[in-house]
């Protein structure tokens, strides 16, 4: 007995209609026996679940079995010929489990598989969760662990998930977040804020034993003690002027309670955000190492030079990891604006602070005096009193070590201390974006208990992360899936005149 499209769509809407009819009594009863919500809801979402599940079904049996002859002929000129039998295939969406049956094409026996009409004709992935069941899952995965993930997803969508297949989705996923960030649409100028500011940080990620043993490339930045390789973060945003005082920068540092300012902080605008790990690179036939530190600032070059409009001001914003100053200059140009972070400069006035007094007021006075020096554009005078203290109190051993790196420190900084004229200028003097970026993409996921990746696994993490967090998620699935369908079916064209003839019962 042939099966036609009629009774499949006529079926099908019985059974629908049925368990409509059902919810709606269940729900009018649920209301006249003074049932809980939460029970009501749980049945209702659970048999919404299995209606999408029936039409995702019609829609798939409705595709025919891909029959387009016993061979088909491509663009290019060369024969597929049809398997002798329909091949089956597996397919997860958000609504189930489903499995279906098409005639496939290849080039003749035991070939490539060049042509699979349905999957071609539905823009299915090559794997077996559907797109939406692929990002919906990554949602869950970029928060918390593969397996965590897996078993939450079951809870909610019903049935089991493979922690293989979730890993696997976002190694590939991963890389196509790679490409889509080193080509992040550009935002529209006239949202932008008016000060372009990129930062760069380290933040550590815990590896698996084999890849610790591994050789850092290049420089030192990559690896750390233990079981660690830094990835260096990246961050790129806009935001407008704030113009502050020195006395009010102090205040709040020191956490004073001072009355609600009327005027609120300017909130960054496109942040975009990126971490890289050192990898080797094979260009012309011959490979090269490339730090993460020279990866990261070359993304942020290629951000300035698409997101800079003429006459704005350029800031970069670090703490004093001297690996970031020494390449600093060979990516940004001449006009940029450095700036060290002010959090961090407060370190080192602590440092002094604890070395030359005891008591916890005489220690927090000194440090506030001297931020506010720094603040008004007074560090020579900072250090210059700190070396005389060092005299006057003969100070040795470790204190004097201890003085002596502080002063240091804000010598061979003065050029980014500038902050009197930073302030009049409303430009931004803590790298706040930076050290939360290195917090909510790296540490929150990355570093939790027993975690141990492994650099491939973590680079493709951390760049689906980088797109979640970023204002084009959806831009970037739009994007993936453009691209990926045109590389899984080139021979798409074959199909504009199918027309399923013969629908599995």
């Amino acid at each position: 007995m042939s099966v036609t499209k009629d009774s499949i769509v006529g079926k099908t809407i019985n059974e629908i209609q049925t368990r409509v009819d059902e919810l709606c009594q269940f729900v009018e009863s649920s209301a006249v026996d003074g049932k809980d919500l939460y029970g009501v809801e749980r049945h209702v979402f659970d048999e919404v679940i299995k209606v999408g599940w029936r039409f995702v079904e019609l829609f798939i049996q409705l595709q025919g079995n891909g029959d387009r002859g016993a061979a088909v002929t491509g663009d290019d000129g060369h024969s597929l010929v049809r398997s002798e039998m329909p091949h089956s295939r597996p397919l997860r969406t958000i609504f189930g489990d489903h499995n279906f049956k098409q005639f496939v094409y290849s080039a003749g026996t035991n070939r490539k598989i060049e042509l699979k009409p349905l999957d071609a004709r539905m823009g299915l992935s090559g794997s077996v969760h559907t797109y939406l069941m692929e990002e919906f899952s990554q949602l869950f995965c970029v928060e918390s662990a593969f397996a965590l993930s897996a078993d939450n997803l079951g809870k909610v969508f019903g049935g089991t998930f493979s922690v293989n297949t979730l890993e696997l989705t976002n190694a590939r996923m991963g890389a196509q977040a790679e490409e889509f960030l080193d080509n992040i649409p550009k935002p529209n100028p006239k949202k932008e804020g008016e000060v372009l500011v990129c930062s760069a940080d380290g933040k550590g990620v815990p590896m698996i034993r084999d890849e610790t043993q591994k050789k850092p490339a290049m420089d030192a930045s990559q690896g750390r003690p233990g079981n660690r390789k830094m990835a260096t973060v990246a961050a790129v945003y806009s935001v407008d002027r704030h113009f502050r005082t020195a006395e009010d920068v102090v205040a709040a540092l020191f956490r004073d309670d001072l009355p609600e300012k009327t005027v609120a902080r300017p909130k960054p605008q496109f942040k975009h955000v990126t971490a890289h790990f050192a990898e080797t690179l094979l260009e012309d036939g011959e490979t090269f190492e490339m730090t993460g530190t020279i990866a990261a600032f070359g993304w942020i070059l290629e951000e300035v030079e698409k997101r800079r409009k003429l006459g704005q001001p350029l800031l970069t914003l670090l703490d004093g990891d001297p690996k970031l100053w020494g390449i600093l200059n060979e990516f940004l140009p001449d006009d940029t604006v450095k700036i060290l972070d002010i959090l961090h400069a407060a370190q080192y006035v602590w440092k002094a602070a604890n070395v030359l007094f005891t008591t916890p007021e005489e220690v927090t006075d000194f440090a506030r005096e001297r931020l506010l020096w720094i603040l008004q554009g007074r560090t020579r005078s900072v250090i210059r009193g700190l070396r005389h203290m060092v005299t006057a109190r003969r100070l040795k051993g470790n204190a004097r070590k201890i003085i002596d790196t502080v002063c240091n420190y804000f010598g061979n900084h003065l050029d980014h201390m500038q902050y009197d004229v930073f302030l009049r200028e409303g430009y931004p003097i803590a790298s706040g974006v930076i050290e939360g970026a290195c917090r909510h993409l790296v540490k929150d996921r990355m570093e939790r208990s027993g975690m141990r990746w492994t650099i491939k696994g973590a680079t493709a993490m951390l760049n689906v992360r980088a797109v979640h967090q970023s204002s084009y998620w959806d831009t970037f699935h739009s994007t993936r899936r453009t691209k990926e369908q045109g590389e899984l079916h080139p021979n798409r064209a074959l199909l504009i005149h199918y027309h399923p003839s013969e629908l599995a019962a």
